[in-house]
């Protein structure tokens, strides 16, 4: 398995940032694609990819492609290219993803549907009984992708969306992806040894990935990578390896580095439930405060989301808020740089504050726009 092709499936506008990072892992690109690309690297390399990358959605093994210009083809060569038996367990539930664009097959589901009816009538052939279907937390996902009617099956080898880290236990309105909340602390370029303070917290996924980053802590040190031994090759040795050495580095957090607040008690509340889950995590501090409220002074890293149109509904209320943002990094942050992810980009002029750069950075189906302000130092 030596530089086996992979796929790496990743959240539009973070596909160059991803493949910086796999790059770091020593995985080479192969091709890119519209929300991923194909890349190839040791088993080895995998593993620490699998366990440590922060930036990607799903890595698939591919299983096998074909032209494919209608169903029928479909479940013909669906049925008669794998043993499916030998992939999984009867006993064992299954699910699919299915896409598909530009091609004879029209339907997403009716192409799933397809796919499972190929793959239950191989199993009827050897044991007269098929698995059980679900959509829901199945024990081996397979992932169908029909384009210009070109079919290609893959394996999801975690089995599950890898932005999900574990720690989130609490959450509130419109939540941050952590890929998202993850991009944003490599792009701000920060060391992990200066101050950092999210005025906005929210549920605190911005500070979990501050906090994973500074302390080493794996993206998956929480998530449940146990379907990995679906993978076909899959060394249990060499995995638990990777996670021992991975765990090793992971280092204390400093009292006082990292900070957050938010104004709401509820909010508040969540953020420290979620970030009591990881090692530091009770090292954080945070305060129910509103920004208007701070009287002192700061120094170092902003990195916040601020509420946006969708969460409000009310553009006055705001461009209020961005506005008293601006006046606060202004007044109590001097010599700082500050990072704020805007809903959309008509909202950076309204922080009234000169935007060093910005960058598209899409958070859900929002096209929003990271904004690096470069606060100078008070004047004495």
């Amino acid at each position: 398995m030596e530089n086996q092709r992979y796929f790496a499936v990743v959240q539009g506008s973070l596909e160059k940032h991803a493949q910086a990072e796999l790059e770091g892992f020593g995985a080479k690109v192969l091709q890119e694609l519209p929300r991923g690309f194909y890349f190839s690297c040791s088993e080895a390399e995998l593993y620490r990819i699998l366990y440590e990358a922060r930036l990607l959605q799903r890595v698939l093994l591919p299983l096998f492609n074909f032209d494919c210009h209608s169903t029928k083809y479909l479940y013909r060569e669906a049925f008669n290219r794998i043993d499916w038996t030998k992939t999984f367990d009867l006993k064992e539930s299954f699910g699919i993803v299915s896409n598909v664009g530009n091609s004879a097959i029209k339907h997403s589901l009716f192409a799933g549907q397809t796919l499972k009816d190929a793959i239950c009538d191989r199993f009827r052939t050897v044991y007269d009984a098929r698995p059980d279907f679900t959509t829901k937390n199945p024990d081996i996902l397979f992932n169908l992708h029909i384009f210009n009617n070109h079919a290609n099956i893959y394996l999801d080898i975690l089995g599950q969306s890898m932005h999900k880290r574990g720690y989130r236990k609490v959450s509130t309105d419109a939540p941050m992806q952590e890929t998202v909340a993850a991009a944003m602390i490599r792009l701000s370029e920060w060391d992990g040894y200066t101050p950092l303070w999210d005025p906005m917290c929210g549920s605190g996924t911005i500070l979990a990935e501050a906090l994973m980053f500074a302390c080493n802590i794996p993206a998956g040190y929480l998530r449940d990578n146990s379907k990995i031994s679906k993978m076909p090759s899959y060394d249990p040795a060499l995995w638990e390896k990777t996670v021992r050495e991975a765990n090793a580095r992971i280092k204390p957090l400093s009292k006082g580095l990292i900070s957050g607040s938010d104004m709401g008690y509820k909010t508040v509340a969540a953020a420290k439930e979620n970030l009591k889950n990881l090692p530091g995590g009770d090292n954080i501090e945070l305060w129910q405060m509103m920004i208007q409220d701070f009287d002192g002074k700061f120094s170092g890293y902003i990195v916040t989301n601020p509420p946006y149109g969708v969460r409000l509904g009310d553009p006055k209320q705001v461009h209020r808020i961005y506005e008293d943002l601006g006046d606060f990094l202004k007044k109590r942050c001097g010599g700082s740089t500050a990072f704020v992810l805007c809903g959309e980009k008509a909202l950076i002029p309204k922080l009234r504050l000169r935007a060093h750069w910005d960058k598209s950075l899409k958070n859900g189906n929002l096209d929003s726009r990271l904004a690096k302000i470069v606060i100078l130092p008070d004047r004495k």
